[in-house]
């Protein structure tokens, strides 16, 4: 073995099992085991060991769309960065099948949390030849999904996967991994070796039990001080109780004249009390009228009306209604006007149409009605130049090539897709991509019908 990785004797046994089993068998690998059985290291060492291969290690998160897990895929299998990651694997494969030097080797760890969409295209694209063989797919997953995975499918779908059980570490391997991981560490076991040993015995056989055991052999036992801690409980308890029965005794004892004397101050404080809540009411009346001020003004300069006056007694619940529907009267109208002046005044952009063999492109305006509506052409063809989340990585493709009266810029859900001229036939698109790349060194344009572009958008922008 050549890997970097540290693997135990049987780990070094399966993964050249499964790189064997991949050149050869023509189907699709399920790599199943338990949580802590190693399916993370092993899908590692399996990639490490592909040198005659192009392949690609992805680690599927939960809750992950198909075209995240399609990007992941193919920026590692293509050089190009110019492809589409909504469109299933196999279109994309067939499509630079032929610009392809290597076998495909494609290996996704936690499997079990892919999308069925893409479960469906790994196994169609298992059977997808390039250079000379079929592409070859590993999946290591959880074993308790292998049986939910089988009842969804057909018995002639079922065919096409191998399914290989990572098996129980002996115990041999168990101890020599736990003194090894020890002796690494630097510390000393808490733990005798005789329990130990007989621990190890009992699991079931994973390198993440074995990795759990060693720590709680280095983890120093607690010593037992709950017997000193009921004694300092019981202590601070007996003198509280001390406390309140000296503290009732005192209170049952004092003078009837002093606890008649303590009720005049309670008095003069509530009378206290009264004075500054009623120099509180006073106060939040004046600054109403400081904040009610601006909004009369501004309903004077807009509004041809008397409006009502602030009295210093209390206005009538006649009067209170008339002012607020006045008020929303004009906030309403004020709102209106604003929506009036800040509303975009959108104007049809011309597209560009190849006329000639030359290159040159006439313009050809878009009808009203589809530029209001942010759509594409549904006729002819076009050539996608990127895909890209980021609008602003297709500033140096645009100014790379010139042109930019043939540029569109149209949007796919997150992504934008940089797009170039509009031609009636595929030979036009076909001559226009060869001139991309021989004079702005563009890499593999895609020819495209804009009928099948009916969800994008062109984004109404000037270029």
């Amino acid at each position: 073995m050549t890997s970097a990785l540290l693997l135990l004797p049987t780990q070094e046994e399966l993964v050249e099992r499964l790189q064997h089993t991949a050149s050869y068998s023509g189907q699709l690998l399920l790599l199943c085991g338990q949580k802590g059985s190693g399916k993370s290291t092993l899908s590692a060492a399996l990639a490490s060991e592909l040198d005659d291969y192009n392949s690609a290690l992805v680690l599927c998160p939960q809750h992950a769309a198909s075209a995240e897990i399609r990007r992941k895929i193919l920026v590692q299998l293509i050089s190009s960065p110019i492809f589409d990651d909504e469109i299933p694997l196999m279109d994309t494969i067939m499509r630079i099948q032929s610009t392809l030097t290597k076998p495909l080797h494609i290996i996704i760890d936690d499997a079990h949390l892919l999308p069925k969409t893409l479960w469906a295209e790994c196994i169609l694209l298992s059977k997808i030849q390039c250079a000379g063989s079929n592409v070859s797919v590993t999946m290591a997953m959880d074993s308790s999904y292998l049986s939910k995975l089988m009842a969804e499918l057909s018995n002639d779908m079922r065919e096409l996967l191998l399914p290989i059980t990572i098996e129980p570490l002996p115990i041999a391997e168990r101890d020599g991994l736990y003194q090894s991981l020890l002796m690494r560490s630097g510390s000393t076991s808490f733990i005798a070796r005789d329990i130990i040993h007989r621990q190890l015995e009992n699991q079931s056989g994973t390198p993440f039990e074995v990795v759990e055991l060693l720590q709680l052999a280095l983890t120093e036992p607690k010593k037992n001080n709950s017997g000193r801690g009921i004694k300092i409980k019981l202590a601070w308890l007996l003198i509280l109780l001390t406390v309140l029965v000296v503290m009732g005794y005192l209170f049952k004892n004092e003078p009837r004249f002093n606890r008649i004397e303590s009720t005049q101050p309670q008095k003069q404080l509530t009378a206290l009390q009264q004075q500054q809540r009623d120099s509180a009411e006073v106060f939040i009346v004046s600054y109403g009228k400081i904040l009610i001020s601006p909004i009369m003004s501004a309903i004077k300069k807009n509004q041809a009306y008397q409006p009502l006056m602030i009295l210093d007694n209390k206005p009538t619940t006649d009067e209170k209604v008339s002012y607020i529907q006045e008020v929303d009267s004009v906030a309403l109208n004020q709102t209106k006007s604003n929506a009036d002046a800040i509303r975009p005044r959108l104007k049809p952009k011309p597209v560009s149409l190849e006329t000639s063999r030359g290159g040159k492109a006439a313009s050809k305006p878009i009808s009203t009605k589809e530029s209001d509506n942010n759509k594409l052409p549904n006729k002819g063809y076009t050539l996608q130049l990127a895909s890209v989340i980021d609008k602003k990585s297709l500033e140096s493709i645009v100014t790379k090539i010139g042109n930019k009266e043939a540029v569109y810029i149209a949007k796919h859900k997150q992504r934008y897709v940089l797009l170039f001229g509009l031609y009636l036939s595929p030979q036009q698109a076909q001559n226009q991509a060869q001139r991309l790349q021989t004079e702005h060194g563009i890499s593999a344009p895609w020819m495209r019908k804009w009928a099948d572009l009916s969800e994008y958008r062109i984004e109404l922008e000037s270029r």
